[in-house]
């Protein structure tokens, strides 16, 4: 199944919401990082979000009076939350999990799959374009920033709408630039500790991983290795979130 869909349409409420699958590393390791700081991983299949959540997503989970997004519009990503709100009981993936979304999507699937954040492998894997990764692009889908990514406050000093530039070889949009995106991981500066096995790294630090860059950080910051730590109750206008769909639960949190 190449992807799953959610479509709803009516007076009250309209959404859109798609997944590509990522064909896993099937023991091929890709390379993780930016030499010298690399690690080879292997990546289990998953669905990923072909954009970030917008705030139309976001408020049909959440309902309308609880968008925290600082730029408003419908189709923008929904920014200015934190790692604890996502991950709470009662936040958004939790929601999002019981959601008749969920169910939706769920019915497509032969197994039990559950939303949830990227580790920070999976999320550089989709990002470099998941089988295709020896394409080698600096970028999510290409070398030419100003293709892919919306960064350096170019069309404004705000978020833009999604899908508005061209996307990765998997069909996904905006993991260069737009809003920085939430991974599971916490943050460790030893590329060597994260796990090999496609888990997010657990601690012991309370930051954890943002990915991608944004509409005003530089092209440097929008490149599919770029890593980024945050305190995990950090929020502002610069920060958001894709999700991940997997198999409930094919990974653990480890430590190495």
């Amino acid at each position: 199944m190449q992807s799953v869909s959610y479509h709803r349409n009516d007076e009250q409420d309209h959404c859109s919401f798609e997944l590509v699958h990522v064909r896993g590393t099937q023991g091929v390791p890709y390379v993780f990082g930016e030499p010298p700081a690399t690690q080879l991983v292997n990546v289990s299949d998953f669905f990923i979000a072909t954009v970030p959540v917008t705030q139309r997503l976001w408020t049909h989970i959440m309902g309308a009076s609880a968008n925290p997004a600082l730029h408003r519009g419908p189709d923008l990503p929904l920014e200015n939350v934190s790692w604890d709100e996502l991950t709470q009981p009662g936040g958004f993936l939790e929601r999002l999990n019981q959601s008749s979304l969920a169910s939706a999507i769920r019915e497509q699937l032969t197994n039990a799959y559950a939303f949830r954040l990227p580790s920070e492998t999976e999320w550089e894997y989709a990002a470099r374009g998941g089988p295709h990764w020896s394409d080698g692009f600096r970028f999510s889908g290409s070398n030419d920033v100003d293709s892919v990514a919306w960064y350096d406050r170019r069309h404004g000093d705000h978020t833009q709408p999604v899908a508005g530039k061209a996307p990765n070889q998997l069909g996904i949009y905006d993991m260069s630039g737009n809003v920085w995106e939430w991974c599971d991981d916490a943050f460790t500066p030893n590329v060597s500790l994260i796990p090999n096995n496609g888990a997010p790294f657990a601690g012991p630090s309370e930051d954890r991983v943002l990915r991608g860059g944004c509409f005003h950080n530089w092209a440097m910051h929008c490149t599919v290795s770029k890593r980024y730590a945050i305190a995990r109750h950090a929020h502002d206008g610069c920060i958001g979130i894709r999700v991940v769909l997997s198999e409930a639960r094919d990974l653990s949190r480890e430590t190495n």
